[in-house]
């Protein structure tokens, strides 16, 4: 029990990290959505080749994710 708390508060420490001040932030689609910019994620999630490592949020431009990592369809 005691490691399921340490685990979360480790975990919430670097949600908290990643979901403020780092540079960009203001474009990432978090953020956005977090604003309520629906129509603006809905553009920029269109053909999506990124998504983000931490929220699972998928973007065209790995400018718009805090972690991004290429979505490659070439695994099967």
């Amino acid at each position: 029990m005691k490691r399921k708390k340490e685990a979360k508060a480790k975990i919430t420490k670097i949600e908290a990290s990643l979901s403020d001040s780092h540079p960009g932030h203001e474009s990432h689609i978090c953020h956005l959505t977090e604003k309520r910019k629906m129509q603006t994620i809905a553009r920029l999630s269109k053909d999506a080749k990124f998504i983000c490592f931490i929220c699972g949020r998928a973007a065209k431009s790995k400018n718009n994710l805090c972690s991004p990592m290429e979505i490659k369809l070439d695994y099967f």
